[in-house]
């Protein structure tokens, strides 16, 4: 009998919820009823014991906590593993964002193998960091629930969090006679090894530029430059919406030395990623196109662009494309794998067509976003709802290269953690606990596919250097002297680049996802920023005014 790698799509039920004030403890229903927090003792603020207590009492199977959340020092006792009468408490998970697990002992006892724990969240796991009040985020949560379904009406319900409901958005958008082969195991092995997620840089030197001698700063302040002539904030939007369209899948056949070259030469847009080695050209004075993982590291990467400097790496297809349009040319192709682009086409056609496992996933998700953008609410209702679709749409893409769900263990003694989870011992007062993985169940193993995360990263990476086909667009047009940094899909820039205008004003941001546009921009002078703290601040600074600045002095050149 064959196994199929189809992803089954859940089939979901409406959360009850009870939204609640980490503060004051006063709450609204997931059907909208207010809730009056019980508390016990002469106590103004609930405990954890009485939100529990509280969500018991009116019937939910969930809490998401809103506004200021009891501090979580290392060292400090956890507020999640306080002690909670009448409560067990189940397994953890401590790092951000935060879920506890409880069983109510009078009706669960710990020998019911049914029973479901009460879930403490926070809703910023799904609306971020903004401040939301309880009603805000219900309605955000519907919002965000409603425009899903409106894309897709299979999809009833939310799910606990962002990756599980893009994963089951994606069950339900895979295309017909798609079969998702998964890739071998040392290539999967191979993918997690060697492939970044972002690029991430600060390109001046001082504190926070990488310390390696094949890095090279593009803004020394010792030189002299002080002062910048703005600041101006630019990221894209919805960007790995617009990165997903015809993805390959599983099987992957690996190519050594010259074939993996003819593989480039011949067909440079085939799915593939390349082991090269390469060296930055001379006269080279920009910033770095592909990056290098520091040697023992596991995650930490740099971006060498020291002319004659070398290095050997994994890019894909796309960040290779990037770098040669740009005098970028590997000394050597070592090898490559090439995932499949094709499956066979229905009704017993022979003719195969490309397989696109993500091209209706992503247009759904896209197609929810614009029905929130035309959603009759207010504007902190709808931010929270856009953040919770990029949050569906990153953390997706993430989960394909997941191995499995990982918990919180608490011990009593550091001799009780097994030997590979030892760098994830944390103390919370006289509390230890570790970070264990769970057990992959074969229903997980479906939605395992590095293979498509390592693509569109890839992807990300080259279209934030060199964004568009059309026109130019991305960090690589822009001046050296005016790059303060990129991180991710984001670039900072001593100037507003043209390219990061609406097409309406001369620039390339023609509102698609996918684009890099102008989140907002300062006048200047402006201090340098040395350190990304300082760059950061300037960021947030710019996002709150906006892209107005430009358009004012677009207006001023064009008077």
């Amino acid at each position: 009998m064959t196994t199929s790698n189809r992803p089954q799509p859940y089939r979901v039920s409406e959360q009850k919820i009870l939204w609640a004030d980490a503060t004051t403890g006063y709450g609204v229903t997931w059907d909208g009823r207010r809730v009056t927090p019980v508390i016990r003792g002469r106590r103004k603020n609930p405990n954890l014991t009485d939100l529990l207590d509280t969500a018991h009492a009116a019937g939910a199977q969930r809490i998401m906590l809103t506004g200021r959340l009891p501090a979580s020092e290392p060292g400090k006792p956890h507020w999640l593993m306080a002690d909670t009468p009448g409560w067990r408490h189940g397994t953890h998970w401590l790092d951000t964002p935060p879920t506890g697990r409880y069983f109510h002992e009078a009706t669960q006892p710990a020998e019911d193998p049914k029973a479901r724990p009460l879930e403490v969240a926070t809703a910023a796991a799904w609306f971020g960091g903004g401040r939301l009040g309880i009603h805000q985020a219900r309605a955000a949560w519907d919002l965000v629930a409603a425009a899903l379904r409106r894309s897709e009406p299979q999809l009833t319900a939310l799910m606990k969090s962002p990756a599980a409901t893009g994963q089951n958005l994606w069950a339900l958008s895979m295309p017909a006679n798609l079969d998702p082969a998964p890739v071998d195991d040392d290539i999967a092995e191979e993918i997690h090894r060697t492939s970044g997620q972002h690029h991430v840089e600060h390109l001046v030197a001082g504190p926070s530029f990488t310390e390696h001698p094949d890095c090279v700063p593009l803004i020394d302040p010792s030189r002299g430059q002080s002062s910048i002539d703005g600041f101006a904030y630019i990221d894209g939007r919805f960007m790995y919406a617009g990165l997903c369209n015809e993805l390959a899948v599983g099987p992957a056949r690996r190519l050594r030395g010259i074939d993996a070259h003819y593989l480039f030469e011949e067909t440079p847009f085939a799915p593939a990623r390349y082991h090269i080695g390469f060296t930055v050209p001379e006269g080279w004075n920009h910033l770095g196109i592909w990056g290098v993982k520091l040697p023992g590291s596991t995650s930490e990467w740099y971006w060498p662009n020291r002319p004659g400097a070398t290095g050997e790496t994994w890019v894909d297809a796309a960040e290779l494309r990037v770098g040669m349009a740009h005098g970028w040319k590997p000394d050597t192709f070592i090898e490559a794998v090439q995932f499949t682009a094709k499956k066979p086409a229905l009704r017993g056609d022979t003719r195969l067509v490309a397989a696109r496992p993500l091209d209706t996933f992503a247009e759904r998700l896209a197609n929810a976003r614009e029905a929130v953008e035309i959603a009759q609410v207010e504007e902190a209702v709808k931010e929270a709802a856009r953040t919770a679709l990029r949050a569906v749409l990153l953390e997706t893409i993430g989960a394909f290269a997941s191995r499995g769900r990982r918990s919180t263990v608490t011990v009593t003694s550091t001799f009780e953690v097994p030997e590979q989870y030892q760098s994830s011992i944390r103390m919370w007062g006289n509390r230890i606990t570790y970070q264990a993985a769970s057990p992959t169940t074969e229903r997980q193993r479906q939605f395992y596919h590095p293979e498509l995360a390592a693509q569109v990263w890839g992807r990300a990476r080259a279209r934030v250097l060199d964004g568009t086909k059309a026109a130019p667009a991305g960090a690589l047009h822009v001046a050296p002297h005016q790059l303060i940094g990129i991180n991710g899909d984001a670039v900072y820039t001593a100037t507003v680049p043209a390219w990061a205008l609406p097409t309406a004003r001369g620039g390339s941001d023609d509102g698609k996802v996918g684009k890099l546009r102008l989140k907002g921009a300062l006048t200047g002078p402006v201090p340098v920023p040395v350190t990304r703290a300082q760059r950061d601040a300037l960021m947030h600074q710019a996002e709150a005014a906006g892209p107005s600045a430009a358009w004012q002095a677009g207006d001023e050149v064009h008077a």
